[in-house]
C-alpha cells in the first residue's frame, strides 16, 4: 500500500504543477474544475499524512483544497454552482477554517441545481451550512434562524416521499444536541458510504490508486465530528474511515493562496 501511496504522491505532484498556474489565471472556468482541483490538493494531503505518519501534511492540504474551490467557485455562474459537489467545504471544516467554511457558504448556489444534483444531496449540505454559518440561531433571531432551518426539513422529508435518509436523522440529532442519535446516524452514513466505495471499487469506477487514500479517509466524517463540537458533543468514539490523527487539533492560520505556492506541494 506505501508503494501505492508513494506513486499517488508523485502522480499528484505533477499534476498540479502543471495545472495550477492555468487555474489561477484562466477567467472562465469549466463548472467541474474548482472541484477537480480541490480533489488532487486532499488526495496528496491525505497520502502523504499515511505515508508521514503526521497530520500537517492533511490540515496544509485542507487549507489549499478549501482556498483553490474559493478562488473558482467566485468565479462560476449560479447555473454552474452545484452545492451538493461540497468536498472542499468539507475540507474547510476539517481543518478547522471557519472563515472558509462561512465564505463557501456564501458563495455556494442556495437552490438546487437539479441537472446536476438531487435535491435530498443538496438539502443535507444546504441544511448545514444554514445551521452553522448562514443563520446560526441565536437569542435574538433564534426563531426566524429555526423557522428557517425547519423548512429545510420539512422539504427534506418530502422529497424522501418516506424514504429513509440517515443524514436526515443525524442532521436532526445535531440540531437537538443528541450525542447517542448523533453517532448512531454518523455511523450509518459511514457504512453507506463504505458500500459505495466498495461497489464501485469492485467495479473498477475506482482506480486502485485513487482507492488507495479515498476509501481510508472520509473528509465529510471528520467535518461532522468537528460540526458536533460546536454543538456540545463529545464524541469518544472512534468513526470509520476518520484516522485518529486528523481528529487533532489545528493552529495553522488559513492563507487563503497556499494553493497557488509552488513551494507548499511537499
Amino acid at each position: 500500500m506505501s508503494l501505492l501511496l508513494e506513486a499517488v504522491i508523485d502522480n499528484t505532484r505533477y499534476k498540479l504543477t502543471t495545472l495550477v498556474h492555468r487555474y489561477a489565471e484562466n477567467p472562465a472556468l469549466q463548472a467541474h474544475e474548482p472541484h477537480a482541483i480541490a480533489t488532487l490538493f486532499r488526495c496528496l494531503g491525505v497520502s502523504r499524512m499515511f505515508i508521514e505518519g503526521v497530520v500537517e501534511p492533511l490540515f496544509l492540504a485542507q487549507m489549499q483544497s478549501a482556498g483553490a474551490y474559493l478562488h473558482g467557485l467566485r468565479r462560476l455562474t449560479d447555473e454552474q454552482k452545484v452545492t451538493s459537489r461540497s468536498s472542499a467545504w468539507w475540507d474547510a471544516i476539517g481543518g478547522e477554517y471557519w472563515d472558509a467554511a462561512l465564505d463557501i457558504a456564501r458563495n455556494s448556489r442556495p437552490s438546487p441545481n437539479l441537472t446536476w444534483e438531487h435535491e435530498d444531496d443538496f438539502l443535507y449540505v444546504y441544511f448545514l451550512m444554514t445551521h452553522y454559518f448562514l443563520s446560526p440561531r441565536s437569542r435574538d433571531q433564534g426563531t426566524a434562524a429555526e423557522q428557517s432551518q425547519s423548512s429545510l426539513l420539512s422539504r427534506w422529508e418530502q422529497v424522501l416521499d418516506g424514504g429513509f435518509d440517515p443524514r436526515l436523522d443525524l442532521c436532526k440529532a445535531l440540531v437537538a444536541a443528541d450525542e447517542d442519535a448523533f453517532l448512531s446516524a454518523l455511523l450509518q452514513v459511514a457504512d453507506a458510504r463504505e458500500a459505495d466505495v466498495r461497489q464501485k471499487v469492485s467495479r473498477g469506477s475506482l482506480t486502485d490508486e485513487d482507492a488507495a487514500w479515498f476509501l481510508p479517509f472520509w473528509g465529510e466524517g471528520l467535518a461532522l465530528l468537528r460540526l458536533a463540537e460546536r454543538e456540545g458533543l463529545s464524541i469518544a468514539e472512534a468513526c470509520p474511515m476518520v484516522p485518529e490523527i486528523a481528529r487533532s487539533r489545528n493552529a495553522l492560520p488559513f492563507d487563503a493562496r497556499a494553493w497557488a505556492r509552488p513551494e507548499l506541494l511537499g
